[in-house]
C-alpha cells in the first residue's frame, strides 16, 4: 500500500494503515514541513513508533529510518530558494515543528518569484484574462470562494485544497494581508528578526502560517508571484523581506540575489498555456472530482474548473464528458422530497431524467458516476425495476 501526504495523518490513522496492509507492506511518503491539517503535528519518528508497536518481537518488520529525497523534480531553484527562505524562519522560530532536513534543490536555476505590491483587483482580473491566462490563484482556504467570484476566475484554490497538486504558474494572493490583525505585528517582527526565543510560545499559529506559505510556494512549477491588493503590516514587511533577503538555499555558492523581484504588472511577458497544458490541468481537476474524500459541492467546483481548462484546450470530447459528469453530480446533490416521492408523475419524470443521464454516462465510460447515480434513485424504484437494473447494468459495470 502506498500512502502519500502521510504528514496529514494522525498516529491512530497510521496504525489503521498498518492494520489494513500488514506490517512491512506500507510505503509512506510526505513532507513534515507541509503538515498543515488541523489536529496533526507530524514527525516521521511517529511512524516508526507505530511500527514498533505493531511489529512486537518481529524486529525485522520495524520500518527503516526514512529515506530523504532532496532533489525536487517539480520546481526550479528560483522557486525552491524562496521556499527555503520560509523554511529558515520555520526552523529558527519553531525548532520543534518539523525535523530540520537539507533543503530541496532543483535541476536548473529558473526565474525568481515576482512580487505585486498593492495591485488593484480589477487590474489583476484583467491580467488573468490576458497575459496571465491559466495562472492559478492560491489563497487562504476560507477566502478562495470570495476571490473566485471577485476575479471571475475559476482557477482559485485554497492552499490546503491544493496540497498534492502542481501548477505551471501561480499567484499567492493576499496571504499576508489576510493574516489576523492580532498577528500582523508579530509577523512583521518575525520577518525583521526582532523576535526572541519565546516567539514559539507566544504565537503558535504563526507556525501553521509558515507551513501554509511553504506549501503554497512549492505548488508552482515555473513562474510564481506574490500579490497583495492592499497595504498591511505583515504584507509590507513581507514585500521588503522577499525583495531584499538573500537566498541561503544554495550552500555551494555565494548568493547575492534577493529571493524575489519587485514586479511591475504592466511589463509581464505572455504566460499563455499550451493546449496540452490546459488539457492536463483539466484532467487533473476532473480526476479530483471523483475522489471519495470530498463532498458534492467540492466535486462540482473541481468539475467547473475542469470544464474551464478543457474548453481552453479546445478539447470538445473531454468538455462533453466533464459536462455529463457535472450534470450527474448536480442531480445527485438534490434531495428527493416526500412530495416528489409520493407523486407518480413527478417520480416518473426524475426516473426518466436519471435514465437518460445514465445512458450518457455509460457512453462516456463514466462507470463509477453511473453507479452512484443509480444508487441515488434506487430507493424510489419498484422491485421489478431494481431487479432489471441489477441484471442489465449494475452487474455489468461491476464486471467492467
Amino acid at each position: 500500500m502506498h500512502i502519500q501526504e502521510v504528514q496529514d495523518y494522525t498516529q491512530v490513522e497510521i496504525l489503521l494503515f498498518f492494520s489494513i496492509s500488514g506490517v512491512g507492506s506500507l510505503f509512506l511518503a510526505g513532507d513534515p514541513a507541509q503538515s498543515v491539517e488541523q489536529g496533526t503535528d507530524f514527525r516521521f519518528e511517529e511512524v516508526r513508533a507505530v511500527g514498533y508497536y505493531v511489529a512486537g518481537n518481529r524486529q525485522h518488520l520495524i520500518p527503516d529510518k526514512p529515506k530523504i529525497v532532496n532533489i525536487n523534480f517539480r520546481s526550479h531553484a528560483g522557486i525552491l530558494n524562496c521556499a527555503g527562505g520560509f523554511l529558515d524562519l520555520l526552523f529558527e522560530y519553531f525548532p520543534g515543528s518539523a525535523k530540520q532536513l537539507k533543503k530541496d534543490y532543483g535541476l536548473f536555476k529558473g526565474a525568481r518569484p515576482g512580487v505585486f505590491h498593492q495591485v488593484q483587483v480589477d487590474h489583476l482580473s484583467s491580467l488573468l484574462k490576458t497575459s496571465l491566462q491559466g495562472c492559478v490563484i492560491l489563497t487562504h482556504d476560507e477566502s478562495a470562494s470570495h476571490w473566485r467570484d471577485e476575479l471571475n476566475h475559476p482557477l482559485v484554490y485554497g492552499i490546503r485544497e491544493a496540497k498534492g497538486l502542481e501548477f505551471k504558474s501561480c499567484i499567492i494572493l493576499n496571504f499576508f494581508s489576510d493574516i489576523p490583525s492580532s498577528l500582523q505585528k508579530p509577523w512583521r517582527n518575525l520577518l525583521k528578526d526582532r523576535e526572541g526565543s519565546d516567539f514559539e510560545l507566544k504565537y503558535p499559529l504563526v507556525e501553521t502560517h509558515l507551513k501554509l506559505i511553504y506549501t503554497a510556494t512549492t505548488r508552482c512549477i515555473e513562474q510564481l508571484f506574490f500579490a497583495e491588493t492592499c497595504s498591511s503590516i505583515a504584507g509590507d514587511a513581507a514585500t521588503r523581506w522577499l525583495t531584499t533577503t538573500k537566498s541561503s538555499n544554495d550552500d555551494t555558492t555565494l548568493n547575492t540575489e534577493a529571493i524575489a523581484t519587485h514586479n511591475n504588472v504592466s511589463d509581464l511577458d505572455s504566460m499563455i498555456m499550451t493546449n496540452d497544458e490546459w488539457c492536463i490541468a483539466g484532467i487533473d481537476n476532473a480526476e479530483l472530482a471523483s475522489s471519495p474524500d470530498i463532498d458534492m459541492e467540492q466535486s462540482i467546483s473541481y468539475l467547473n474548473r475542469a470544464i474551464y481548462c478543457l474548453d481552453k484546450a479546445q478539447n470538445s470530447e473531454l468538455v462533453t464528458k466533464a459536462n455529463k459528469h457535472l450534470l450527474s453530480i448536480q442531480l445527485r446533490s438534490k434531495t428527493i422530497t416526500q412530495d416528489v416521492s409520493s407523486s407518480s408523475d413527478k417520480l416518473e419524470a426524475i426516473e426518466k431524467e436519471v435514465a437518460q443521464l445514465a445512458q450518457s454516462l455509460l457512453k462516456e465510460d463514466l462507470l463509477s458516476e453511473c453507479t452512484k447515480l443509480l444508487d441515488y434513485i434506487n430507493p424510489y424504484l419498484s422491485t421489478y425495476t431494481k431487479q432489471k437494473l441489477e441484471e442489465k447494468i449494475i452487474t455489468k459495470i461491476q464486471q467492467a
